[in-house]
């Protein structure tokens, strides 16, 4: 498989990009919050559309923003007013980007660097894991769950030796604009492929769906128009404004979402109006070995159960226990501290119609978790949503070891229909729109 890979390096290029230009944005940060009157004093503005949130306001963690040379001002006297000390960490946007991109002109030639080491555009992931089925066709199977409102193909690469065995399902890029999350999947894939003898009894024990770009006109945009593009590309009627987020579109408390079609969070014009989302849900519907849901974002490193939606503590200790230890297995590589929380207690005001709580909620996966990935500390030298491709080694590493731990403790069933909140079926599914 390694000279497969150099092979598909070296074919490769890198896309041309043409991004819409930051020149003179600032990226801001303010202090950790400490406590819930401070998060909620920021709020209101996450309301503004001038405002592009990085990392959201969320207990003891930073609030990191992305503001135009007009705003600036007002937004820096606005937090200090709330006593949150913010800086100005990122003086140009536009310089970010253009390192970035220098970089993946760069990475797009070395011959010794894996798939995972750097950032693919969504055709080079594509090939890259029919790479991998074709190479290793004993164990890899690509299926293809649905297409985005742009017609491109929604992939699922199935890893297994074998029928009747629980099955982890991991999806990233739903918000498109996350880049470092497939890295993180490609490296598993390697994992589980060419280093096949290392890794044979992960194999033995579980299968494993990977969806590495489940917001591919998103992420398409990201890379020629774009670059902090985070929702969909499907038009909004009577809206110059377009995309939905897709991770507000899930059937869970998602009546209660954003409806302001220019928000970055918008839940969309109905239930399931984003045909990625919809693929999703009937997929994990209709494969029922499904038992664990992990939804890879970025970024701030939070390990978060569900649930974003509701205020209350599902009675399911092993939830946590299991996040602990993948936390563990994270800070065993280099030290790197992840939080465990659960969502409402990181994030007080609700994030409704989310991937992994619906996962939990109404497809009675018992074990559902969100990542946010790196950075999140201070050994990243780029503290905003540009991640140093030279980091991904690191950060793959880390997530490894936290998929591994993860999957020792896959559950052998879902939860019955009595504990499932409001079970769907897929045919329910198909009646909405």
């Amino acid at each position: 498989m390694l000279w497969s890979v150099n092979l598909f390096v070296v074919c490769c290029t890198a896309t041309t990009l043409a991004y819409k230009s930051y020149e003179g944005y600032h990226v801001i940060r303010t202090k950790e919050l400490q406590s819930i009157d401070e998060v909620k004093n920021v709020l209101p503005l996450t309301k503004l559309n001038d405002y592009n949130f990085f990392i959201n306001p969320r207990l003891g963690s930073v609030v990191e923003i992305l503001v135009g040379p007009k705003q600036t001002e007002h937004l820096q006297n606005t937090l200090t007013t709330l006593g949150l000390a913010p800086r100005v960490v990122v003086e140009n946007f536009e310089r970010e980007l253009k390192k970035e991109r220098e970089q993946i002109e760069v990475s797009s030639l070395q011959r010794n660097s894996l798939p995972s080491e750097r950032y693919l555009n969504f055709d080079e992931i594509m090939e890259y894991i029919e790479l991998v089925a074709t190479t290793h066709p004993e164990i890899a199977t690509i299926i293809d769950i649905g297409s985005s409102w742009e017609g491109r193909p929604l992939r699922v690469l199935k890893l297994s030796n074998g029928p009747g065995k629980e099955a982890i399902f991991l999806e990233s890029l739903i918000h498109a604009n996350e880049w470092v999350g497939p890295p993180t999947i490609l490296h598993a894939i390697h994992e589980l492929t060419s280093n096949l003898l290392e890794n044979q009894a992960l194999l033995d024990a579980n299968d494993w769906y990977f969806l590495p770009v489940a917001n591919p006109d998103g992420y398409v945009f990201s890379w020629t128009e774009d670059r902090i593009w985070r929702k969909t590309r499907r038009p909004n009627n009577d809206s110059d404004c377009v995309g939905t987020d897709p991770n507000r579109n899930f059937d869970y408390k998602w009546e209660d979402g954003n409806s302001d079609m220019c928000s970055g969070s918008y839940h969309g014009s109905r239930l399931y109006s984003e045909p990625e989302c919809e693929a999703i849900a009937k997929f994990i519907l209709d494969h029922k070995e499904i038992t664990f849901y992990l939804a890879v974002h970025s970024y701030g490193q939070f390990i978060l159960l569900p649930w974003e939606a509701e205020n209350h503590q599902h009675e399911h200790n092993a939830l946590k226990s299991v996040a602990e230890d993948a936390f563990q297995a994270i800070a065993a590589v280099n030290g790197t501290q992840y939080k465990v929380r659960y969502a409402h207690e990181a994030f007080p005001y609700f994030a409704h119609g989310t991937s992994y709580d619906w996962a939990y909620a109404k497809a009675g996966i018992r074990l559902s978790y969100t990542m946010e990935l790196p950075p999140g500390d201070e050994k990243y030298d780029r503290q905003n949503l540009i991640v140093d491709s030279k980091q991904l080694p690191l950060i793959n590493a880390e997530c490894w070891e936290a998929y591994k731990a993860f999957v020792l403790h896959l559950p052998k069933t879902r939860r019955d229909e009595s504990e499932v909140d409001d079970e769907i079926s897929t045919a329910e599914i198909e009646t909405i729109g």
